[in-house]
């Protein structure tokens, strides 16, 4: 079977339609997620890109890949540890499968390379190096991306797509632009649930207008149409060369963004609005069509979920060494679970979840969510239930919360690094920072 996996940047799941938003930004998404299994508590295990997407790649949390840095414009950043492995890696070790990619993110092709091993096709439509993968739309990766499918639908692959959109500068083709305004009343079907004081996905209900706040969700919204339209033109592609049933599509984000709800702009909190991210799995022959499946999941899930498709037999040709000139380890475990696994019921998602950026950390244990600060050496507190956008500290008056989830944290961090390493985070100097270890036992 065939894999396809999406990676949309900055694609907040409370801004998908299917996820509960009011307003319809993602019908092709929403199509595949009616087709498929939706998994309505999905986090990232690391922010911002880097951390996140090596993840991703690896299977592991932060803490075990030791990658807390996205090096914007640092060409000679530490890299990834040689020893471990990413999944195409994993993937071009068990069998005859194609591994391709087609991205428009410039940190992949030079500053984190560690992303583009293991791919046979690599394709970056960057030209240049700087800010302009701001500036290549989804339809530029596309242009590369459906030909490619044409050429080699006679292939059994594996293929990761990247759109920078939705990430700002929100220069999404001018046909996209203004489907979604506030001003010409579409938020009068803007409504909040009994009992509650806010709309998933916007805000407070009764909050006054403000201009560029939300000129800036319509814009944002813009972009999710226009990354959805892109999505829609692969299932196009595959429908219209025999291949969709025969295609697993999974499709998630990096992480999400604020877009000043917490006077934050851009993804650096571990806030909902950052750290919840949407994940769909369409699978017709092995997932039903149109379940939703509650229970926390992550970016480490994905490794090896993805590898159940690939058969486990070695491939004799196989050999790739370290710089070092050693075989490369293969983690034993990963710090994820198969998630078909978890549709079959075949196992529990856990009660609780650590989300890790290069400055703090976040517990979430239902209704509570615990934020430590590194710096500060504080903590917030928030009830997700009855405070869902998280305005409300709550920890001087739950102070007993505070230190359970407190030392959850440190329980979690004690396990991952064994009494063999220093807290990668405690170590930094911030979050621009990179701390590279092997992984400890546990």
């Amino acid at each position: 079977m065939n894999v396809i996996w999406f990676v949309l940047d900055t694609l907040r799941a409370d801004h998908l339609a299917c996820y509960g938003y009011f307003r319809q930004t993602s019908p092709n998404i929403d199509r595949l997620a009616a087709e498929g299994a939706l998994f309505e508590d999905s986090y990232a295990s690391a922010i911002a890109t880097g951390p996140g997407f090596t993840s991703l790649f690896t299977g592991l949390a932060a803490i075990n890949h030791g990658f807390y840095l996205t090096p914007w414009d640092t060409a000679n950043a530490p890299l990834l540890d040689d020893q471990i492995l990413t999944l195409p890696e994993l993937i071009q070790g068990r069998g005859n499968y194609t591994t391709a990619a087609f991205d428009n993110l410039i940190n992949f092709r030079s500053h984190m390379k560690q992303f583009a091993r293991g791919f046979e096709y690599y394709v970056n439509v960057t030209r240049s190096p700087g800010w302009l993968h701001h500036y290549i739309t989804g339809d530029e990766v596309n242009g590369r991306l459906l030909p490619w499918l044409e050429a080699h639908a006679g292939e059994p692959f594996f293929l990761f797509v990247h759109y920078w959109d939705p990430h700002i500068p929100y220069n999404m083709p001018g046909a996209f632009r203004g489907r979604f305004d506030q001003r010409a009343g579409d938020l009068e079907s803007r409504t909040a649930p009994d009992g509650y004081d806010y709309v998933p996905g916007w805000g407070l209900a009764d909050r006054p207008p403000r201009s560029t706040e939300e000129l800036s969700v319509d814009l944002y919204d813009d972009e999710v149409f226009y990354a959805d339209h892109c999505v829609g033109l692969v299932r196009e592609k595959l429908e219209a060369l025999g291949l969709l049933d025969d295609t697993a599509i999974i499709l998630t984000s990096d992480h999400g963004e604020d877009l000043d709800l917490h006077g934050i702009w851009g993804h650096a909190s571990l806030h909902e609005t950052t750290v919840a991210v949407p994940l769909i799995i369409r699978d017709p022959q092995h997932l039903p069509a149109g379940v939703r499946i509650k229970g926390f999941v992550q970016h480490a899930d994905h490794v090896p979920t993805i590898l159940e498709y690939f058969p486990e037999q070695q491939r004799p040709e196989f050999d790739r060494v370290t710089t070092a000139g050693h075989m490369p380890e293969i983690p034993a475990s990963f710090d994820g679970g198969s998630l078909r696994a978890l549709v079959r019921g075949q196992r529990q998602a856990p009660d609780e979840i650590i989300v890790e950026s290069g400055e703090h950390r976040a517990c979430i244990a239902p209704p509570w969510k615990l934020i430590w600060y590194k710096d500060e050496r504080r903590s917030e507190l928030f009830h997700l239930v009855n405070d869902p956008l998280e305005l409300h500290d709550r920890a001087r008056e739950e102070k007993g919360v505070v230190e359970y989830l407190e030392g959850q944290l440190q329980d979690w961090v004690a396990h991952h690094l064994a009494g063999e390493r220093t807290d990668p985070i405690l170590a930094s100097d911030g979050a621009w920072t990179c701390y590279i270890g092997r992984r400890g036992e546990s």
